[in-house]
Formats: structure tokens, C-alpha cells, sequence
């Protein structure tokens, strides 16, 4: 079953070709395990039953099937082969041919039984990878270098270096020092977070002036890969992933011998909770280790071999995802080179995921039930605990389609008593199809949690589950209400942005309800468990803020692609969204919209006014002649007239106010573009802009429009005025200014006279007119919106020499994309779904669960308990986080207050929301003690509470005996 979880992820990641080989059939032991088979393909050869299904999801990768015995012949046509289910000697065969073949057969062999998994790789005697990490190679901006022997150098302290020693670097753009500028790459040694010095003596070099970049150089590694075999008695260190679990992987090497050997002597895995095949498999383990002179262990776990044995047939969903990903990712570097692959080992075990109650034999038997492989390992007890499981998956994206896959497979929801909610107000894009499985081309522009709801009704027909379009958010409390909360059993987040996050730990907390989170980014990813009363909330540590560049930095001294896409990303949304949405309200009601903007009377409103004017006078166009003419006007000014007044107002030899060199790291000197129908980029930014200044004027595009030449023709005949810089025009240059728009004492005045000529404007349109706002949409290649902002970005780019990209590259930074692939992804949520048989099973100490950090590209595992909340006491009460006292009754103030004296504590300031509701301070709130607290909130506070909401929520300050002020949790006040 391991098998076509790897092929699912291969299939994704557009390989060449997956060939799937299987001499077996359909059993209803495999439904628990394989998300393509259903009950009708019981009887079909295995791989012959999931062709169409995986071929679905990529047609640009050839899939097919291989139904007959394996032979040599048959490896020798591919590049990788995985083997999941197949006895050492054969494995041993196999891997020698491959190993010896020329070039070599990267041999990949894995193993999931029951909650214990392995991944052995030989890629061959040597093995080249040539980019060991993935990541893009670090730099720098030079800031100084010093004539001495090690050279020093000196960055700007805008970022923390990356540079480690050891790493190569190149050095461009030096002034002064040119003699670094020669591409030889240079060991860094004595790397710091702002400097670090190079192996060279730079003594007798040119002084530096200014400038430059240093970048890392990625050299390619080379691997020598033992062949099984010889790995096998001499396995070399082991790849961790719990160090809890430090002597682990050479008891489960032992361990996966052991069922080798035992499924060798009785044609079978030992039979679930059998006794006599126990004391088999702990026999063969003995003697396989008694044989191990050099790697001997002092004991065998019986305890753990006996759980071993006993699950050892069982291919668990959540294993199998989380291996398959894994596996995924080591096919993908074998083809590919890029990233390291796995040296050579690799055992893992969730053993922490068992009940923690005994598991009597009879409750492993099966019952031909799809569940009966999970049943074997956790008894027929959690089984229906986890059909009759309430849940709430949020989101229905990459994270979202493998967790619902998951829980199909595992039969969570899937009795009529339980029920699957899942949320996601986003519709499906063609971008997704690379990594949201559930969804096909024929999908795009529906539902997302539509289509992946029925999508996992058709891996389990037996899922009660429920898909809604709703955001969970606070607008939509009416829908998620209090009734909705206090029925979850969990709720497990697939989400992409801290704030939905936030939002949904919030949320937990208040009802006190397990929460499952995870994420990815590229070949990363990571889990973390957040469980009442055990665990930190995920707002209790997060990651900081990513970093924002300074507004002056991307409006005039952009020193990366980053800051240029930033840039084109904010003039499309200016040009083609915002501007006019403000023209369509103004046209829509003019005296409202003055109104409006005289209220405001600032320099923002001012701006605005300024582009809603020139968009309606000598920017409006009526033909798409006049959107060329716009288009060509647009780009003199942004890359050449923009920088001329800029070089003018800080020529090249400009100082600060302290004497420095004004143009010094990280600014870059620009120089103005000369406009040039012969080159190409300049062409496709006068196309992309004028047909989309077409699309919003609802100009029509002739046919012509998309041809460079003819659009070259019209293009020269525009006659673009003469600029001249201007005396006095102030660019800011101060990092922490918010705003770019320069206030005026004029203000008022001007907003006057811009309306005024509004009007005028507007007798001129043609009756009802109105723009067209063209919101950014990244996922259409036809609609040329990637292509305008890649032409800003680039010739913005070229303006201030800074490396241009490509629309690919260009599209992901400025579509703020988070990488995904299916490979990290299968991981986080099988990793998950380890951690919801804890959640479902109940009564799991701290210590069972775990947070999980991994990069597939390294590769890297890392696992720990999750941190205990932080524990706040008072007298004899204690609370955490966790905890919200709650009030039974419809109290008055007067009662609420004696509530809290019987705590010991005296309740001086009672508010709801933002209304002070209570406090002792002022006399007349003492007529207030008499009425209920929901009534006070109602007439005092103005709070709105509808008929759903069942209690109110009060913030309360206390202090002890000693006028000591306690923080208490939020206190709950039930009235009905």
C-alpha cells in the first residue's frame, strides 16, 4: 500500500513516468491503507485497480502498471525502483544488480508495519547531488574590505549573514577593489552575523571604494552508497528523528530483521495479539542478535517487539502517508540530483499512538470490515470512538485534501453519529492541481471544500461529512456558533496564514477543544499539538513577523528582486484596481464622494483625488491607440523620468547630513532606461500594459494588439515630451516613514480645486459609464497580469542593475505563493493523524505526544513533547491558559460579585468587550447591582446578543486580601 501513497506524490511532482508493479489482489484488508480502491476492485490486481485513478492527476506523466514477476529485465528501464513489500534475499539481488548497473538504479526499499516504518537508499557506488539544500545561495552587501592578510569584510547589518565557515563566495560589483571581482570562489572562515573574512591577502590590492555583493557558491557533493548487503551488518550512524528515542533505531533494525526471518519461516506476518507468534518472532530476534557480534544490543525490549509483531501486517494510513512523502522526495532527488538524499537508514516508530489502556486479543480480530488492518493495532474500542467522532477540518487546500483523505481511510466521521465539517471559502485554481490531489482540471472555479468533500465521499462512502464555503473568522460566529463548538471533539487546522491560525487557537481555547496544527513551506514542514490543559496554546510562541522592506526603500532605493516585485505587485493594484474602484465611486455618487474626501482633507485623499483626476483627463482612453500611447507615456516616466529626478535631487556624489556618501550600501545608484522598440522586455511591457489599460476602460483589443511588430510601428509614432528635473521636489528617504504622500498646508485648497474638475470631467464621459477594476489573479497565463508585473519588476530592475527574473520566479514572490509540495505535505498530515489516535484514544499524558519539525531536503527530523502551559496560582486555585471560569445562572452584578468573594477575592472592575460594565470606584454604579450582568451589558455596554449565544463573556479585576492585583482567566457568565 506504501507503494501508491509514493506514486500519488511522484505523479504530482511530474516525473517522467511511474510504473506500478504488483502481482497481487484486492483484499478489504487494502481499503484501509489505499485511497484509490473502493469494494468493486476486490479481486482486481492491485496496481491494474489504480492506474486510471493516479493517471488522473497528472496526464503529463505516463503511469502504468507491471502485473507480472519482477525480473532484472525489468529494472534495467528505469532510473529509481522502490520496493515496499519484498523479503530480504530477493531485496538483496535486486539492490547488487542496481548498484552495479552502469549508470547506476538509485534502489530505494521501505517497509510500514503497523506504527513502526523504515527507508533503506543506495543510489549507487557515487552519487552527485548537486545542490545539497534546496535554498537559494545566500548573499551579502558589502559595506567595507580591508587591505590585510586575512581580508575582513564587512556587511551592511540590514540582514544577518548566513554564511558559514567553510562555505565558497564570489564577489561582484566591487569598486575600488576590483581585483575581487574575478569569479574565483573564496572560503569563508570566521563568519560572523555582519562580517566574516576570506582566505586571500588583499594587501597589495586596489583600496575599496564602495559597493559589491558577495554570494555563496553551491558545490556539488558526492555520496558513496554501501549496497544493501554490506549495509545491513554495518549500517554506519543512524538518520534520528526523536532523540527521546536515542537508542531506538538499532533496536528497530533488529526488529525488521527479525520479520523478515519470521515471515520467511511461515509464509505470513504473526497474526495480531497471538501469543505463540510472539514468543516466535522474540525467539528469531534473540538469535538474529546473538549472531550480531559488533552491534549486539545488551536487551531486547519485549515489551517492544511484542508490539512490533503484533501490528507488523498492518499498513496504517497515517504511516503510509508519512512514508510516502518521505519516499516521494527520495525518487525525486534520485532523478534529479537537488537536495541530499537520505544516508542510508532510516527507522521510525509512533508507539506512543497506542491506547493507553491493555488491548485484549479478541478486540484485534478482524471483521471483514475496511478498518480491520487499523483495528489490529488499536482494537475495535478506538475504532468506533473515531467514527463517531465529531470534527472540523479548516481549509480545503493542499493540507486540507490529505487530511480528509487521511481521515476517510481511517473511518474517522464515518458512522452516523459522528460528522466531518470542513470550511474553505476559496475556489479551485489550475495552480493547485500540483499539490491538492482531490482536484482535476475539470474542478477549476469550484468549490474547494465542495469538490474535496465529495472527492473523499468517494474514498469512503460511509464519511458523514459536511462542506460549507464559510470563512472562520468572527464575522461568522452566527454559523460556528456556540452549539457548533461544544459538539467538536477536535479540530484540525490546514490553513496558510498566521492570522486564520490565531484566530482558530483562539477559538479552541475558549471552547477547549483539541487543536491539530501544521504547515509547509517547500520540502519543510511541521506539526504542532495543542490540547487542553496538556499543552502551550499555538499563540504562545510563534515566529516573528516576516521583516517589511521600508516604503522609501521600494519606492526609491530597491536593492533586490524582492523589493522591485514589491513595487510592481503595488503599481498594479493602483493603476488597475484601486484607482478605479475610486473612479467608479465617484461616478456613482459625486456629492457623497466629495463629501468624503473633504472630511478626510489630508494628503492621502489629496493623492487619490490627483488619480482619479488624471485617469478621467489625459489618461482616459477611448481607443486602444490611446491605451498604447498611455502605455509608452507609463514607461517613461516610471524608468526613466522617475529616475532622472531622482539622480538629479541625489546626484552620484550626494552625502548625508554627516558627510557620508549618500549612494552607500545598500543603495544602489540607478540609471534611466532609454526606451528601444528593438528590445523585446520593452515591447512586452507596452503590450501587457496597454491591453490590460484596455480591459479596465473597456476598450475594445483588436487582433493586431498581440503582435510585436505591428505594435512596434505604432509605438514609434508617439511622440513622448521632453523632461527636465525639477528644483526642490522632496523624496523620502527616512525608513520609518509610513507614508510617501508629502502633507500640505494647501491640502484642503487643492482637494477643492480637484473636485471642482471632477465634475467637468464627468460631463464628458458617456452616459452610466464605469471602469472596470482588474483584481490581480496570478493563475491565469492568457490575462497578461504576470506579465505586466514582471515587466515593472524587471525594468525596475535593470534601472538599478539588480538580476532580473523570470515570470515563473517573478510569480511566486510577487503572488506572495507559499511553496507546497505533495511530498512535505503527505508528511505533515500523516504525522497528524499519528497524533489524532492519541486525541481520539483520551488520556494520554504530555509526554505521548509530539511536535515535529522536518526538511525532506536535508534530510532532517526533529520531534519533542510539546511545552505544558504556563500555571498561575492563587490560594488554593490554580489555572492555566486553559481555563475559563464559568458562571451558572442569570446573576446579577451584586451576585457576581459575591461569587468572586467566596473565591477569596474581591471583583473591583468588571467590563464587556470595550464597555465598563462594573467598578467600585464610581458611586453611581452601584444602582447597577441589583440589575443582571447580561442586562448591564445590553443597556450600558450597547452589546448585541443574539439568541444563539447561551452566555456572556466578562473580563474581571480582582485583587486578594492585600490589595494585590490576580490575573484570572476569562470568566463566562451563562444566563440561559
Amino acid at each position: 500500500m506504501l507503494t501508491f501513497f509514493a506514486a500519488k506524490n511522484l505523479a504530482l511532482a511530474g516525473v517522467k513516468s511511474v510504473t506500478i508493479h504488483d502481482v497481487k489482489n484486492v483484499e478489504m484488508w487494502d481499503l484501509s491503507g489505499n485511497f484509490f480502491l473502493s469494494e468493486d476492485d476486490i479481486g482486481k490486481n492491485r496496481a491494474a485497480a489504480c492506474v486510471a485513478k493516479l493517471q488522473e492527476l497528472n496526464n503529463a506523466v505516463l503511469i502504468s502498471a507491471l502485473t507480472e514477476e519482477l525480473t532484472m529485465e525489468h529494472l534495467s528501464k528505469f532510473q529509481a525502483v522502490v520496493f515496499t513489500d519484498i523479503g530480504l534475499d530477493k531485496a538483496y539481488e535486486f539492490d547488487y544488480y542496481c548498484h552495479n548497473h552502469q549508470p547506476p538504479i538509485s534502489f530505494i526499499k521501505s517497509e510500514v508495519c503497523g506504527l513502526f516504518g523504515s527507508v533503506f537508499c543506495d543510489f549507487g557506488p557515487k552519487f552527485t547531488v548537486l545542490d545539497v539544500d534546496g535554498e537559494d545561495p545566500h548573499t551579502g552587501i558589502i559595506a567595507s574590505i580591508s587591505n590585510d592578510n586575512p581580508a575582513l569584510i564587512s556587511c551592511v547589518d540590514d540582514e544577518r549573514l548566513e554564511f558559514q565557515d567553510g562555505d565558497l563566495v564570489v564577489f561582484s560589483e566591487v569598486h575600488g577593489m576590483t581585483e575581487l571581482n574575478d569569479g574565483k570562489p573564496r572560503k569563508v572562515k570566521n563568519a560572523r552575523p555582519f562580517s566574516f573574512s576570506i582566505e586571500e591577502d588583499t594587501s597589495n590590492f586596489g583600496i575599496y571604494v564602495k559597493g559589491g555583493i558577495v554570494t555563496q557558491v553551491k558545490e556539488p557533493k558526492v555520496l558513496c552508497f554501501k549496497a544493501l548487503r554490506d549495509a545491513m551488518t554495518d549500517p554506519g550512524e543512524f538518520l534520528l528523528s526523536d532523540f527521546s528515542k536515542f537508542e531506538r533505531p538499532p533496536v528497530l533494525h533488529l526488529a525488521f530483521q527479525a520479520l523478515d526471518k519470521f515471515k520467511k519461516d511461515h509464509g505470513r506476518c504473526p497474526a495480531a495479539g497471538c501469543e505463540e507468534d510472539a514468543q516466535s518472532f522474540l525467539k528469531i530476534a534473540a538469535a538474529i542478535n546473538e549472531a550480531s557480534a559488533d552491534r549486539k544490543l545488551d536487551t531486547i525490549d519485549e515489551k517492544l517487539f511484542r508490539q512490533f509483531a503484533s501490528g507488523s501486517r498492518a499498513v496504517l494510513n497515517p504511516m503510509a502517508a508519512m512514508f510516502g512523502g518521505i519516499v516521494g522526495q527520495e525518487v525525486v532527488k534520485a532523478c534529479s540530483g537537488k537536495f541530499h538524499p537520505l544516508n542510508q537508514f532510516f527507522y521510525f516508530d509512533s508507539v506512543e499512538s497506542l491506547p493507553t489502556y491493555p488491548l485484549e486479543p479478541q478486540d484485534l480480530k478482524p471483521s471483514n470490515s475496511r478498518y480491520d488492518a487499523q483495528v489490529s493495532v488499536f482494537g475495535s474500542k478506538l475504532q468506533k470512538k473515531m467514527e463517531e467522532a465529531n470534527t472540523f477540518v479548516v481549509g480545503s487546500g493542499a493540507l486540507g485534501c490529505e487530511f480528509l483523505k487521511n481521515l476517510a481511510l481511517m473511518g474517522v466521521s464515518c458512522s452516523s453519529k459522528g460528522k466531518l465539517t470542513i470550511t474553505d471559502d476559496d475556489i479551485i485554481e489550475k495552480s493547485n492541481l500540483s499539490r491538492q490531489f482531490l482536484f482535476r482540471d475539470w474542478n477549476i472555479g469550484q468549490a474547494k471544500s465542495t469538490v474535496a468533500a465529495t472527492a473523499a465521499n468517494a474514498i469512503n462512502p460511509s464519511l458523514y461529512i459536511d462542506a460549507l464555503q464559510n470563512r472562520a473568522c468572527p464575522d461568522t460566529e452566527n454559523v460556528f456558533h456556540d452549539t457548533f463548538w461544544e459538539g467538536l471533539d477536535v479540530v484540525i487546522n490546514a490553513l496558510d496564514n498566521v492570522n486564520a491560525r490565531m484566530y482558530m487557537d483562539m477559538r479552541c481555547l475558549y471552547f477547549q477543544k483539541p487543536l491539530l496544527e501544521s504547515g509547509t513551506l517547500g520540502a519543510k514542514c511541521n506539526t504542532q499539538m495543542v490540547i487542553p490543559h496538556l499543552t502551550e496554546n499555538y499563540g504562545a510562541s510563534r515566529d516573528p513577523p516576516e521583516k517589511q522592506a521600508p516604503m522609501c526603500t521600494v519606492h526609491s532605493f530597491p536593492h533586490n528582486i524582492d523589493h522591485c516585485l514589491t513595487w510592481a505587485r503595488s503599481e498594479f493594484e493602483g493603476l488597475l484596481e484601486k484607482t478605479p474602484n475610486e473612479v467608479n465611486s465617484f461616478l456613482s455618487n459625486p456629492a457623497q464622494y466629495a463629501a468624503a474626501m473633504r472630511k478626510a482633507g489630508d494628503a492621502q485623499a489629496r493623492e487619490l483625488l490627483e488619480r482619479v483626476s488624471e485617469c478621467l483627463n489625459k489618461d482616459r482612453c477611448s481607443t486602444f491607440d490611446d491605451c498604447i500611447s498611455w502605455a509608452r507615456l507609463k514607461f517613461e516616466d516610471y524608468f526613466s523620468n522617475r529616475v532622472k529626478q531622482l539622480t538629479f535631487t541625489f546626484p552620484e556624489d550626494a552625502a548625508t547630513s554627516m558627510g557620508a556618501p549618500f549612494w552607500s550600501a545598500p543603495k544602489r545608484f540607478p540609471r534611466a532606461l532609454q526606451f528601444s522598440a528593438a528590445d523585446q522586455s520593452h515591447l512586452n511591457f507596452i503590450m501587457s500594459a496597454s491591453i490590460l489599460r484596455a480591459e479596465s476602460f473597456g476598450v475594445a483589443i483588436p487582433e493586431w494588439a498581440k503582435n510585436t511588430s505591428k505594435l512596434a510601428d505604432v509605438v514609434q509614432k508617439i511622440i513622448v515630451p521632453t523632461f527636465e528635473p525639477k528644483q526642490g521636489v522632496n523624496i523620502v528617504t527616512d525608513e520609518k516613514a509610513s507614508n510617501l504622500s508629502s502633507t500640505s498646508v494647501d491640502d484642503v485648497a487643492v482637494i477643492e480645486d480637484l473636485l471642482a474638475k471632477l465634475q467637468e470631467y464627468a460631463k464628458r464621459l458617456p452616459p452610466g459609464f464605469q471602469m472596470k477594476p482588474i483584481q490581480f489573479e496570478k493563475d491565469d497565463d492568457t490575462n497578461f497580469h504576470m506579465d505586466l508585473i514582471s515587466g515593472l519588476a524587471n525594468m525596475r530592475a535593470r534601472n538599478y542593475s539588480i538580476p532580473e527574473v523570470d515570470k515563473l520566479k517573478a510569480k511566486f514572490i510577487a503572488g506572495r505563493i507559499i511553496p507546497a509540495i505533495a511530498t512535505s505535505t503527505a508528511m505533515a498530515t500523516g504525522l497528524v493523524c499519528l497524533e489524532l489516535y492519541k486525541v481520539m484514544a483520551g488520556e494520554h499524558p504530555v509526554e505521548d505526544y509530539r511536535n515535529t519539525f522536518a526538511n525532506l531536503a536535508l534530510p532532517l527530523f526533529s520531534m519533542a513533547e510539546p511545552v505544558p502551559p504556563k500555571v498561575m496560582k492563587h490560594k488554593e486555585t490554580s489555572w492555566t491558559v486553559w481555563d475559563r471560569w464559568s458562571v451558572q445562572g442569570n446573576l446579577t452584578l451584586a451576585e457576581l460579585l459575591q461569587w468572586f468573594a467566596d473565591k477569596g477575592l474581591t471583583a473591583y472592575s468588571i467590563s464587556c468587550g470595550t464597555s465598563l460594565l462594573y467598578n467600585n470606584m464610581f458611586a453611581r454604579h452601584k444602582d447597577r447591582l441589583p440589575k443582571k450582568v447580561v442586562d448591564v451589558a445590553r443597556e450600558v455596554g450597547k452589546v448585541d446578543v443574539p439568541e444563539y449565544r447561551r452566555h456572556l463573556d466578562i473580563g474581571v479585576a480582582c485583587e486578594d486580601e492585600d490589595e494585590n492585583d490576580v490575573d484570572i482567566p476569562l470568566v463566562s457568565v451563562y444566563f440561559r
